[in-house]
């Protein structure tokens, strides 16, 4: 009898519903800093993950439970307001959103937020110690500290700058350069170039750091400080420009002249030299031409491979004029051609009356003289 007896409790007590307490396992609500210190008017932003632990999705509702009477919070979820969030295997992300009154009275307050799924639930306490006397540094920021390119390339970083104060502060930009190097300021807004910046009180302001390295700067590592300076305080980053070097051509000729001689019709070579200028390799130095209509241009290499620092490639270029181009000058431009850079040089190249046509139009007229000369002889004594 005893044993029916534990047997029959046992089948009651499987039959009893789950209690909220166990549900609760099945969700969590968590945030790695779930209390804070805070000053009067600073917006708090805190991020929120929720796991789920019972094997199956759901769609959790959120709600915020309790706040301080005129304190503004929402949650938000990819950058909207949201009430409710799905939560599979993988956890959940939100963001809780505080904004404290500038009114608010020292002390500790305290913003519950609460999920639900069912039976399933879980709350999260997030606390705030409120004082007028924590000294918050503002923060000066990029998203990448460190540029690279060539001489000739404006090295441009993205700044923000947080006043963490709780009033606006205007800060004075200045960079610490090297001479021939140049800083411009401007804001991420308009881009107007300017000198300082006022923040408002716990806001962020946006700004680009445009360098400029000089003309004959070398290959190498370069550090630039800047500073942002309030009658409060002063912000400093570094930023780093790497110049992998300079790129220069120089489009010629092998006799130093941009002139030529031919006749219509007629293949003319000129030798040119591409001189590599810079102190970085030139790789696929790509050669193009621009002529009047009719002309015929030829290069024996469209490419060159490469051309080291300091050296000079030659190109054998054949220039053809139009068989009916008439004598004179004309205009020849040759470029050459690089990712990185491009020089050209243009060609006069005078078309002269081929000698042949000299010499089939005295012909022409000797035999119109020996042809009167006949026809005198013959009539003329008549």
């Amino acid at each position: 009898m005893r044993i029916i007896t534990i047997l029959l409790m046992s089948f009651l007590v499987f039959l009893l519903p789950v209690s909220n307490a166990e549900a609760a396992n099945g969700l969590s609500i968590y945030t790695t800093f779930p209390s804070t210190s805070a000053i009067p008017g600073e917006d708090i932003k805190a991020d929120i993950k929720l796991s789920n632990t019972t094997g199956q999705g759901m769609t959790v509702d959120l709600e915020i439970e309790s706040a301080p009477e005129g304190w503004e919070v929402y949650i938000e979820g990819d950058g909207r307001i949201i009430d409710k969030v799905y939560v599979g295997e993988e956890e959940a992300e939100i963001r809780l959103t505080v904004k404290i009154p500038r009114d608010v009275k020292e002390g500790r307050y305290q913003v519950v937020l609460s999920g639900t799924s069912g039976e399933i639930s879980d709350q999260l306490v997030m606390e705030f110690d409120i004082k007028y006397d924590i000294d918050n540094q503002g923060t000066l920021t990029a998203n990448y500290k460190e540029l690279t390119g060539s001489s000739d390339t404006n090295f441009t970083f993205d700044v923000d700058i947080k006043n963490n104060k709780n009033e606006t502060q205007t800060y004075s930009l200045v960079a610490q350069a090297e001479s021939g190097w140049q800083v411009n300021f401007s804001t991420k807004a308009d881009r107007k170039q300017v000198s300082s910046i006022p923040v408002d009180a716990n806001q962020t302001a946006g700004l680009l750091v445009e360098i400029i390295p000089p003309s004959n700067v070398t290959a190498g590592e370069y550090i630039i400080p800047i500073a942002a300076s309030s009658k409060d305080e002063t912000l400093m980053e570094e930023f780093k420009v790497v110049i992998t070097g300079t790129y220069g051509m120089e489009v010629t000729t092998s006799s130093g002249r941009l002139n030529a001689e031919t006749v219509a019709g007629r293949r003319q070579l000129v030798e040119l030299i591409i001189n590599n200028t810079g102190t970085s390799e030139l790789k696929a130095v790509k050669l193009v031409s621009e002529h009047p209509d009719g002309w015929n241009i030829e290069f024996d290499q469209d490419i060159i491979d490469s051309i080291a620092p300091g050296e000079s490639a030659t190109v054998k270029t054949y220039i053809q004029p139009d068989d009916k181009a008439l004598a004179g000058d004309y205009m020849v431009k040759i470029s050459a051609e690089t990712p990185e850079t491009v020089n050209s040089a243009e060609i006069r190249v005078m078309v002269k009356t081929s000698t042949l046509w000299g010499i089939v139009a005295i012909l022409i007229i000797i035999l119109l003289v020996l042809g009167l000369y006949w026809v005198f002889e013959k009539y003329g004594r008549r």
